[in-house]
Parts: structure tokens; C-alpha cells; sequence
């Protein structure tokens, strides 16, 4: 009986010391990344080579291994962790530095509706577009200009010339390119990556410049025997000001046209003074066409 129980004794630790041998240290398991890892400037970086799949989890590893950054994953993009991504680079391979890690992360993840926010903050989360711009850091007009391009951001814009609608219209172009747009009575809400972002603020800036938008007002006094009705009946045949608009809604393109006199006439109370409202270039019309009522 006792050496049957020191049999089975030995037998049990034997069983536990095979157990704990086999059992995986937690938190301690290993990134199978297909890139090379390589040393650039003094830091981390990946040499990519030719074409190939990495699994999303080891992707998202070696980021965290090579930049330090803690990673989390959006309670919409759990499921997605298994996830196969897949690459293209030369056949002699393309060095990617520390800083172009992230980047480049975010654009493999692209390609399964998923992307990379907050990591310039030290803090990384791997979110779907859609959700984006819930987690996007709010920058001001300085912090924009320094982001790193593949940081999603949020800016909001204030315009002085440019009306709500135009910006919208204009804003159209970029909706297909992963931002969010949304307008308010002086100026717009946009979220994206802070390139898009930057990208599309260049183009309102032009269109938000005085000599686009602005009008100027003149007094122009009459010819005799001119009065002012006829006058502005004038104006208001020579400048009828049509405006076409192109609307991109979800895909559904919608074409409309108003009439917005691109001249504006009033008549003064004495009658024999027109008060014009015109851009710069209208106003040498406008005086050519009064002229020629003599």
C-alpha cells in the first residue's frame, strides 16, 4: 500500500512539472511578423519585401514591439482580430522608418474597413472608419499643420466669405476619402486623417479669400433723363446671374439652378443715383452700360 501511494506521488508531480513545462507564460506571446526587422537611424524600423499576408494581431504586435505604443482594439473591431491583411511592396523591398510604422499600419488595416487613431498620443486604438471619428484627437489650426498625415483628426472651420452652402458643395469632392463632414452657420466640422483634413482646408481657404466672394458697392450717377427703373431693368437683363449647383448625396447627384442676380441695383431717393452692389470686374460692366444710355 505504500509503495502504491508513493508510485502515484510520484506520478502526480510528475504530470505537474510536464503541465507547467508546456502551459504558455502569460501575456508573453511571440509576433510572427513576415517583414524584416531592421535598424534605422537608431531605431526600429521594417524592410518589406514582395508580396504576402500578416495577420492582423501580429501586424498590430510588431507595431507595439517597434514604437513602444499601447494598442487597443474599438468594441466594433474585436472580431476582426483574426483577420488576414495583405501587402504589396518591391521585390528589392522598401525600408519603412520608426515614424512610418504607424502609417503604414493604418493603410494595410484600410483594406478591411478598419484604421489606427490617437497613435501620436502614445495611445493607439485600431477602430473601424465608420467609428472613426469618435475616437479623432480636436486640433487647432497649429496642431493641424504639425499632425503626422495618418492621425485621424478633428478641425473645425470658420469661414468670413464663404457661405455654409458653397463649403458644403465643395466638401462634396472629398466625401468618398474617408472624412466626415458637417456644416454649421459659419463654417464646417471636419474629421479625417489630418493630410485629408489639411488637403481640403487649402481649397476652402482659396475660395474663402475676399476677391472670391466679396462684392463692392458703387453710386453711379445717371445720365439725364435716365431714371433709375430703367436703369436697373438694365442691369438686371445684362447680369441674370444663373447659379448651378451640383449636390453629392450618398452616391445620388443632384443638379439644381436658381437665379441669383450677380448684380444688385437700387435706386437712390433722388432718383437720378444708382447704387450698385457687383464684384470688382462687374462694376467695369455696369459703368460701360450705364454710359451707353446717354
Amino acid at each position: 500500500m505504500t509503495r502504491l501511494l508513493a508510485a502515484l506521488l510520484v506520478l502526480g508531480l510528475a504530470l505537474s512539472f510536464s503541465w507547467a513545462q508546456e502551459r504558455p507564460t502569460f501575456g508573453r506571446g511571440v509576433v510572427n511578423l513576415p517583414f524584416e526587422v531592421v535598424t534605422v537611424d537608431g531605431k526600429t524600423g521594417w524592410k518589406v519585401t514582395g508580396r504576402g499576408t500578416v495577420s492582423l494581431d501580429d501586424l498590430v504586435g510588431g507595431l507595439a514591439n517597434a514604437t513602444g505604443l499601447r494598442v487597443s482594439f474599438s468594441a466594433n473591431a474585436m472580431e476582426a482580430r483574426r483577420t488576414t491583411l495583405s501587402y504589396i511592396a518591391p521585390d528589392a523591398g522598401m525600408t519603412l522608418s520608426n515614424a512610418e510604422l504607424a502609417g503604414y499600419t493604418g493603410e494595410l488595416l484600410g483594406g478591411q474597413g478598419l484604421t489606427l487613431v490617437g497613435f501620436t498620443t502614445g495611445s493607439a486604438k485600431v477602430a473601424r472608419i465608420e467609428e472613426a471619428a469618435s475616437h479623432a484627437i480636436m486640433v487647432g489650426e497649429a496642431e493641424l499643420g504639425a499632425m503626422h498625415a495618418s492621425e485621424w483628426v478633428t478641425f473645425s472651420a470658420s469661414f468670413v466669405h464663404l457661405s455654409p452652402r458653397a463649403a458644403s458643395n465643395a466638401l462634396s469632392l472629398y466625401r468618398g476619402a474617408d472624412m466626415t463632414i458637417v456644416g454649421h452657420e459659419s463654417g464646417a466640422v471636419l474629421t479625417g486623417r489630418a493630410e485629408r483634413v489639411r488637403t481640403a482646408m487649402r481649397l476652402l481657404r482659396e475660395m474663402d479669400k475676399p476677391a472670391a466672394a466679396s462684392q463692392m458697392v458703387r453710386a453711379y450717377d445717371l445720365p439725364e433723363g435716365v431714371k433709375a427703373e430703367s436703369a436697373r431693368a438694365l442691369l438686371g437683363s445684362l447680369f441674370p446671374g444663373d447659379v448651378t449647383e451640383v449636390q453629392n448625396i450618398e452616391t445620388r447627384v443632384t443638379v439644381t439652378t436658381r437665379q441669383q442676380p450677380r448684380v444688385t441695383s437700387y435706386g437712390s431717393l433722388t432718383g437720378n443715383r444708382l447704387i450698385v452692389a457687383a464684384s470688382p470686374q462687374d462694376h467695369t460692366l455696369v459703368a460701360q452700360a450705364l454710359a451707353s444710355m446717354k
